[in-house]
C-alpha cells in the first residue's frame, strides 16, 4: 500500500509540473495578445456557432461579470461582435467576426506547431499509449 501513495504523490506532483509547464508554454505562444478565455471564446464561437454570453460562464467555469470583461475585450478588438435577437430584444448573441477567424486560424497554426515540437521526441505507439491514458482519465468520456 505504501508503494501505491508513493505512485499516487508522483504522479499528482508529474502532472501538476507538466501542465503548468504546458500551460505556461502556450500562454507564451498566445503571446499577451489573447488571453486564454478570449482564445477559448473564439474557438467555441468558431466550431458550434453564436452564442450568449450567459453561455460562457459555466464553460469556462469563471464569473458572468468575467465573461462580460472579455467579451468586451474581443468587442473592441473586433474579432466579435454582439447581436441582439430580432425575436426577443433581450436576448443577445455574441458572433465571431471574420477578423476573429483570421485570429484564430493563426494562434492554432500556433498551437498546433508547439503540439508537434513538443510531442515530436515520442513514438506514434507512445502517443496512442498517453491518448489512451488521459481518456481514461477523462472523468466526462
Amino acid at each position: 500500500m505504501k508503494v501505491r501513495t508513493q505512485m499516487m504523490y508522483d504522479m499528482e506532483t508529474l502532472l501538476r509540473k507538466v501542465f503548468k509547464q504546458i500551460r505556461n508554454e502556450i500562454n507564451e505562444i498566445l503571446d499577451k495578445e489573447l488571453s486564454r478565455n478570449e482564445f477559448t471564446i473564439l474557438r467555441i464561437l468558431s466550431e458550434q456557432g453564436p452564442k450568449k454570453v450567459t453561455e460562457f460562464a459555466p464553460i469556462l467555469e469563471v464569473s458572468a461579470s468575467h465573461i462580460t470583461a472579455v467579451t468586451d475585450a474581443l468587442v473592441e478588438k473586433e474579432w466579435i461582435t454582439r447581436i441582439r435577437s430580432k425575436e426577443d430584444r433581450r436576448i443577445i448573441r455574441i458572433h465571431i467576426t471574420e477578423a476573429g477567424e483570421k485570429v484564430l486560424q493563426h494562434f492554432n497554426e500556433k498551437k498546433t506547431e508547439y503540439f508537434f515540437k513538443r510531442f515530436d521526441c515520442y513514438t506514434d505507439a507512445e502517443l496512442a499509449t498517453l491518448i489512451e491514458l488521459f481518456s481514461k482519465l477523462d472523468k466526462k468520456r
